[in-house]
């Protein structure tokens, strides 16, 4: 196989472009602090509008809907009719989204903005498009400092909120900072980004997206609605088994079309299945953390028999210096694959990770040593992650680049919702024996070890398969992951 054309000779940059990948990253930066912002205002959301607490969950339920909605809409269509357009699209509605939450005069106006705001999932794959068309030789770079500046905006955003709320008193003003930029940030995709016509032959696969998106939207709905409402529920049941049929039914047109969303030839031909599969096995672990990871520093060895001990306040500073070695795992990405190869960097990371889970299984107690043990695993994760979109951009196909890594973000998020269920399960299974049949349940050490059981189970699973990238490896991937690096404004 010979190194693609497009790794050898990638198309001169336009003037506009100069600025491009400083844009891109200034549209994650806000997009991980629209996300992490409001994390820490929930409690004064619902106080504010005069919900219950409970009612919160809405908030998520509705965004991860949209979100899983969305995805393969706008990437699919940033294929057929520009991929421009489509993220300037994407900016707005988030954007909008944000504002619409801010100056909500209801509750039911904040689930209404979150729905207008789940485009912000289609940002990553849009740009991960268009960095394939501009940027070929660099892509794994670029694409590694935009995951990572994602994950560093989530944690800085958790931070700031937080500090301004305190400062100001004012919930509206608070909320509405982070929208600002983006509205600034969608006009500046206009000016950085050359305009492209897509490709206005493809035929749109409409009936496929709807199914995609319908199926995926019951199985995230009802892996969610089974923590909330039980798993024997007719809402989680009907979602689920909703979902599953969805999927078969998916697949039965997506063999049959002319045309298809999700062509299974061309996953074969350019060897994205297992790159897929890894994406999955490793969101799972890694948004599956974060309530184990809260719970554990905060418990009392001397109360419930494990734990590191931790007041809320310590615990809220390790979990955010968690999120930040996560988006140091992300920039390190490049430089792994440049020491270790595409297949050997992402099998070593992941056993490192899934190492880090083990001995997290002999349940110590030292804050210290178990500060360092989740900083490790939330590292060699996102070095992991780090490297996959870079291996999807590579591999896939220029006229439905931004259509697979779509598919790549949602099955990421298939793997969080997955994560969320398991973990809910598990701690509501495996309980501390009470007297007092009233008080609330407390997780046993068993569920901890359980969780992180079977995420060390799937990291070494995911060890073990990457190892098949190594298999008759694709030239192109290769080429693009170990280019050498370029400024990030091009002079």
């Amino acid at each position: 196989m010979t190194i693609d054309s497009a790794v050898i000779a990638a198309p001169p940059l336009h003037r506009q472009a100069r600025l491009l990948v400083p844009t891109f990253i200034a549209i994650e930066l806000c997009a991980g602090l629209i996300q992490g912002w409001i994390m820490p205002l929930l409690g004064e959301i619902a106080k504010f509008h005069g919900v219950p607490a409970g009612s919160i969950s809405l908030y998520f339920m509705v965004t991860m809907l949209s979100s899983a909605m969305c995805v393969p809409f706008l990437s699919m269509l940033a294929d057929r009719y520009g991929k421009r357009l489509l993220l300037v699209i994407a900016v707005l509605c988030t954007a909008i989204g944000s504002a619409m939450i801010a100056f909500a005069p209801s509750f039911g106006f904040v689930l209404v903005g979150a729905a207008v705001q789940g485009p912000v999932a289609a940002l990553l794959p849009i740009e991960m498009g268009i960095v394939k068309q501009q940027r070929p030789a660099q892509a794994n770079r670029i694409v590694s400092a935009l995951v990572g500046t994602l994950t560093f905006g989530i944690a800085l955003g958790s931070l700031l909120s937080g500090a301004i709320m305190d400062a100001s008193g004012d919930l509206v003003l608070t909320q509405a900072i982070p929208a600002v930029p983006l509205f600034v940030l969608a006009a500046a995709v206009m000016v950085t980004l050359p305009r492209d016509a897509g490709n206005r032959t493809n035929t749109v696969d409409w009936l496929g997206a709807v199914l995609f998106s319908a199926s995926l939207g019951g199985l995230m709905y009802g892996l969610t609605a089974g923590t909330e409402l039980g798993w024997t529920h007719p809402a989680t049941l009907g979602s689920l088994v909703g979902g599953v049929l969805g999927s078969a039914l998916f697949l039965w047109v997506e063999s049959r079309a002319a045309v298809p969303l999700l062509d299974f030839t061309v996953l074969r031909r350019v060897k994205l299945g297992v790159p897929m599969i890894l994406g999955f096995l490793v969101a799972l672990t890694a948004f599956g953390m974060s309530t184990p990871t809260t719970l554990y520093l905060t418990a009392h060895p001397g109360d419930v028999g494990y734990g590191a001990g931790m007041s809320t306040g310590n615990a809220g500073l390790i979990v955010s210096l968690v999120f930040l070695s996560s988006s140091l795992g992300a920039f390190l990405a490049p430089l792994a694959v440049r020491l270790l190869g595409t297949a050997w960097a992402i099998s070593v990371a992941a056993a490192l990770s899934a190492g880090s889970l083990l001995v997290m299984m002999t349940a110590p107690t030292s804050p210290v040593f178990v500060t360092v043990l989740l900083a490790i695993n939330s590292l060699t994760a996102w070095v992991v992650l780090g490297i996959l979109p870079g291996v999807i951009v590579a591999r896939a196909p220029l006229s439905v680049a931004t259509t697979l890594s779509g598919l790549y973000n949602c099955l990421r998020s298939l793997g969080g919702s997955v994560a969320g269920a398991l973990v809910a399960a598990v701690m509501a299974t495996l309980v501390l024996a009470q007297n007092d049949t009233a008080a609330v349940a407390v997780p046993a050490l068993g569920s901890f070890q359980v969780i992180w059981g079977v995420f060390a189970a799937c990291l070494l699973a995911t060890a073990a398969l990457a190892l098949l990238l190594s298999r008759q490896p694709s030239h192109r991937t290769e080429a693009v992951m170990t280019a050498p690096a370029e400024p990030l404004v091009t002079p």
